[in-house]
């Protein structure tokens, strides 16, 4: 099995909302991660072709999702001002830190807050509605420096001859082609659409950039070395057995209930997926030999031995 590589930039064209399972009972607050699971890609993607190339009914998204799966795989995408990508990872004495600066000044740079209301027929405010929402912006802010556009970088790995429901995916002109139309261009990623959120373009990915992700995770995605610096760059499950410097979480979240395809767009979100107990991003494992993992198509890393 061979597989096409492709480093990939967006340039965020608004806010992004990445939100995220289990949530407190009873918030108001709704955080963000500060970086895109493979999976939020593939259900970008996946929203943005099938009207492309179909009616859009619900079994025909649930049929091109399937596809993509089978054919694409995913990293997890992370910010970036365009010369350097800011990953996570945890340090013993400086706790959390992203690409190289600490978690503080990363969320002051990256990210901000509105709080919102629904206005009732009244005019007035609805009781209990009043909630607050995180996001990261889509230009990066710092004291004493000019605010620049704020990036997201990953890699997306195509296997070769790959077809969409019979149709033949072409990777060139650093994208991804399917019947002449570039399906990656311009996509809506995250949550909290309504608001304008999670719109991203795809803008031609730098050299420095693109051996960056490339010394991240590789050529191929089933074979994930951990041999340097042990940094997981994906949710991973959880081993009882193992040390590590880091979080643990449980991976969960809300989607269409799969015995849904016959029928139109309904329950949305009432179907909620566990992946259990998993190390998150930026997690260093105390390992002593070379681990190889593997990665499934939404970028989340697996055992693979």
């Amino acid at each position: 099995m061979t597989w096409q590589h492709l480093p990939l930039c967006f340039e965020l064209l608004s806010p992004l909302h990445i939100g995220f399972l289990p949530n407190q009972p009873g918030t108001v607050f709704a955080p963000t991660r500060c970086y895109v699971p493979g999976k939020n890609l593939w259900g970008a993607l996946t929203a943005s072709l099938t009207p492309r190339i179909f009616d859009g009914t619900a079994k025909q998204f649930q049929q091109v999702g399937d596809e993509i799966k089978k054919q694409f795989t995913f990293s997890y995408f992370y910010l970036s001002d365009g010369k350097r990508i800011f990953t996570p990872a945890y340090a013993t004495e400086a706790g959390l830190n992203w690409g190289g600066i600490s978690d503080q000044e990363f969320r002051t740079c990256f990210l901000a807050s509105r709080v919102s209301t629904r206005i009732g027929e009244t005019g007035s405010a609805k009781d209990q509605t009043l909630h607050e929402i995180e996001f990261i912006r889509h230009d990066i802010s710092s004291p004493g420096k000019q605010g620049k556009k704020a990036l997201l970088v990953g890699m997306v790995w195509v296997r070769s001859n790959a077809k969409i429901l019979d149709k033949p995916v072409e990777v060139r002109d650093g994208s991804i082609f399917i019947e002449k139309i570039d399906i990656l261009r311009e996509i809506v990623v995250g949550g909290e659409r309504n608001y304008g959120f999670g719109r991203v373009k795809r803008i031609a990915c730098s050299d420095v950039l693109a051996q960056e992700l490339e010394k991240f995770w590789g050529f191929n995605p089933g074979a994930i070395s951990l041999k340097d610096s042990k940094v997981l760059l994906g949710h991973l499950p959880y081993r009882t057995d193992l040390m590590f410097l880091g979080d643990i979480e449980i991976l969960a979240g809300r989607e269409y209930p799969r015995d849904n395809a016959t029928v139109e767009f309904i329950n949305t979100g009432k179907h909620i997926s566990n992946s259990g107990y998993c190390f998150v991003p930026g997690t260093k494992l105390q390992t002593e030999d070379d681990q190889l993992l593997g990665l499934n198509a939404w970028g989340q890393l697996c055992w693979t031995g």
